[in-house]
């Protein structure tokens, strides 16, 4: 802690900043940065509490600074100045200064404000994907295509390749501000506020600092808080808004504008590494980002005056700017500053009885706001989605009163669709009348999205699959959602494939699929011992369509039918066995209950499907058989501890199926002690019970470790399916569920046979 300390450094941004920074030109370290006051009411240097007849008392302003999880340090120095009797008068925030800073202004208290950085996930609110229950089934369903979206996509507002603009829109950090400070987005002068507030923003354009003094409150935090490259820029007064710690780190001038007297300023700022010739690429470009937060915070702290404080917690080496798991330590690190200063502080303080009267004024300032009643509703709609499917998501009616959380909940259910770069509303005032006005604006890299998608198992012993997808998205193509993909794969099991899929209705309960192309799939085939005796490689080009009734996001029923033509050679076996020419026509049908919460590593809810497949030489097919499927898995948390059970009842009901019919398993979950796809029958039944721990998570991604053990066999005859003749299996693995699918290490056992070492990426139930 000092009065004044020239050569104080403050906090590094991102070094994605910099870099992205620096190859624009936006921004320079040796700028100088006038503000720009956005939406500033009049008189603003009038605006620093409320002054009485008579009292002149020195107003106090408190400026609090960038740096991340480092800003958590603020709460303990907020507490401080209650226990000293210290009244702030004015408060201005940068970043993480501007979260705390609007959420003591609002009128929460330290006690409020702490329990809430401790009880957040907030490395959870960096992506606003929605947990996969909470999805559509669409949308559940792209978990078994085994493709994810990389962020780039073609011909995106009229580009040959366009990148997306970041992670996250940071719907689900602005939600947490609407649930804290209890506004919601209606409108107001932060003026008005129980302590009068500004948030400190960068202007993307200029690389000039933008005073937000009035708005929406939630909004405004999240715009000092727009991390490049993690979170997408906010536009507001037609400013596009990036970090503020960019351009003003400590916003000791914008609280003096207010009209503060004195200054307590709080500076949680990283300080700039001593690098040497041998510094790496990563540390070169660290520190030139830090150029761009301690020159402007350098600048602001030299300004500080005799009267004013500069109060610095010590978080160097202890607690970076993402460390927000150790935001106990960044609160002991505050508490010590604090106690530290608390001698200089005492200049500050007010009489328990003075301090008391402020206290109430402040206090007296707080309404609570009632919820908004309709009057019209506006939707700015720059996608290809109608108007009334992104109403659909938002439950806005004329005439009735607005309903936050619902509204913020229906927020993130949109983006559950994927291709939306954001969707936001905001309440306003317009000839005396309150609406709802809708913006909402399509990813720039669609509407053409590139996936990839990889899978292999390899079992360390010279038996190994591996397949490689690339996939183009294109949604949307109708008003109403419609999409289509085209999948590429190339390795063990080449293939391309296409689909479309064609909601009829705004809430996709009726819709039509269209898929097939040509794939390639390997087969063993056994004798009645039990014995190896060939492998097959089978091709086949066709095509299946569909009609589904989703019920809910968790249950969908479909019929349809299948036609395909093609052939099965032997590729391991004896080879004089002549190819094999097939045509298949059946008829399918298959109802999904899917409300389980991963398909990967599942820890809660369940997943039943049951379907048929009835081939017919009415449709072509060369073979009159039937199959019947059932697939049941559930699965329960306890804490880190989750357990899973599971029932796979897969039978020839009718008929013999031929090669390229018959049933594969092996592998996690389907008899781990075989490798994968090693069993192929004409039946097959197993049941499975899992544990596993989880180790932590990595952004919402989970690694863990379990085990599973399960029972049962492959037959080639139903009649010689018996419960007596199961093969006890089991695994032990380490996984962790990637962007790509899972990837597990682990080692399966079975009954009378050889363990087999795996390495899995991209498996699924």
């Amino acid at each position: 802690m000092a009065l004044k300390r020239p050569g104080h450094p403050a906090s590094r941004a991102l070094a994605l900043a910099v870099a992205w920074l620096c190859a624009s030109g936006a921004l320079s370290p040796l700028q100088a940065a006038e503000p720009v006051v956005a939406a500033a009411p009049a008189g603003q240097a009038d605006h620093c509490g409320v002054r009485g007849p008579g009292d002149t008392r020195p107003r106090i302003g408190l400026a609090l600074g960038g740096g991340g999880a480092r800003g958590i340090a603020h709460v303990r120095i907020l507490k401080q100045l209650e226990a000293l009797h210290i009244p702030v008068d004015c408060i201005a925030g940068t970043s993480a200064g501007a979260l705390v800073g609007a959420l003591y202004a609002s009128g929460s208290t330290p006690e409020q404000i702490e329990q809430l950085v401790l009880s957040t996930e907030w490395l959870s609110l960096f992506t606003d994907t929605l947990p996969r229950r909470e999805r559509s089934l669409r949308r559940k369903a792209d978990d078994y295509a085994q493709l994810a979206p990389i962020g780039i996509g073609l011909g995106g507002e009229g580009k040959a390749v366009a990148l997306a603009g970041g992670v996250s829109e940071g719907e689900k950090l602005i939600a947490l501000f609407e649930r804290a400070t209890g506004g919601g987005r209606v409108n107001g002068r932060f003026d008005d506020l129980p302590i009068p507030f500004r948030a400190v923003a960068t202007d993307i354009n200029t690389g000039m600092p933008v005073v937000l003094a009035e708005g929406s409150l939630p909004m405004a935090m999240r715009a000092s808080m727009s991390l490049p490259g993690i979170f997408r820029p906010v536009v507001i007064d037609g400013h596009v808004l990036l970090d503020g710690g960019l351009s003003n780190q400590v916003p000791i001038d914008v609280v003096r504008a207010m009209g503060a007297d004195r200054v307590i300023a709080v500076d949680v700022g990283t300080p700039l590494s001593a690098l040497d010739r041998d510094a790496s690429l990563v540390d070169v470009i660290s520190q030139l980002s830090g150029f761009l937060t301690t020159r402007s915070a350098q600048a602001q702290l030299d300004s500080l005056g005799a009267q004013d404080l500069l109060i610095s917690p010590d978080l160097t080496g202890k607690v970076a700017t993402g460390d927000f798991d150790k935001a106990p330590e960044a609160l002991r690190i505050g508490q010590l500053a604090a106690d530290q200063a608390a001698p200089a502080l005492q200049a500050f303080a007010q009489a328990p009885q003075e301090y008391t009267r402020l206290a109430a004024q402040r206090a007296g300032r707080t309404h609570p706001v009632a919820p908004a009643t309709i009057d019209f509703v506006e939707v700015d709609n720059h996608t290809g989605y109608a108007d009334a499917l992104l109403l659909s998501y938002l439950p806005v009616h004329v005439g009735a009163p607005l309903d936050i959380e619902a509204m913020q909940a229906g927020v993130l259910r949109a983006y559950g669709m994927g291709t939306l770069a954001s969707i936001n509303y905001e309440v306003k005032e317009r000839d005396g009348r309150t609406g709802v006005v809708v913006s909402a604006y399509a990813k720039p890299n669609g509407p053409v999205y590139l996936e990839a998608g990889l899978s292999l198992s390899n079992d360390l012993e010279g038996n190994h699959e591996s397949n490689l997808r690339a996939g183009l998205l294109f949604s949307p193509l109708s008003p109403y959602g419609a999409e289509a993909r085209i999948a590429l794969q190339i390795g063990s099991e080449p293939g391309l494939t296409g689909q479309y899929y064609h909601p009829f209705d705004l809430h996709d309960r009726y819709a039509f699929q269209a898929g097939g192309g040509f794939q390639t799939r390997s087969f063993n085939l056994y004798d009645d011992a039990g014995d190896k005796i060939a492998r097959y490689r089978v091709r086949r080009t066709g095509a299946t369509l569909a009609v589904f009734r989703n019920v809910s996001n968790v249950l969908a029923l479909s019929v349809g039918v299948q036609r395909y033509t093609g052939n099965a050679e032997v590729e391991v076996g004896d080879p004089t066995i002549p190819r094999v020419n097939f045509d298949e026509g059946a008829w399918i049908a298959q109802a999904t209950l899917d409300d389980i919460d991963s398909v990967y590593f599942p820890r809660d809810g369940y997943l039943v499907t049951a379907g048929t497949y009835q081939s017919s030489p009415s449709l072509g097919a060369d073979a009159r058989f039937g199959q019947i499927d059932l697939d049941v898995v559930a699965a329960r948390s306890f804490g880190k501890h989750a357990l899973q059970l599971g029932l796979r009842y897969h039978v020839t009901a009718s008929g013999t199926a031929p090669v390229q019919n018959l049933y594969r398993l092996g592998g996690r979950w389907r008899l781990a002690g075989f490798q994968h796809n090693q069993l192929t029958g004409q039946d097959y039944a197993l049941g499975f019970a899992g544990y596993t721990y989880e180790l932590g998570k990595l952004l919402g991604r989970s690694a863990q470790v379990g085990g599973t053990v399960e029972y049962g066999n492959a037959w080639q005859r139903r009649s010689d399916m018996s419960l007596s003749d199961g093969i006890w299996n089991g695994s032990v693995f380490l996984g962790f569920d990637s962007w790509v699918g899972p990837l597990i290490f682990g080692m399966g056992f079975r009954e009378g046979g050889e363990n087999v070492l795996f390495i899995e990426l991209g498996q699924s139930l």
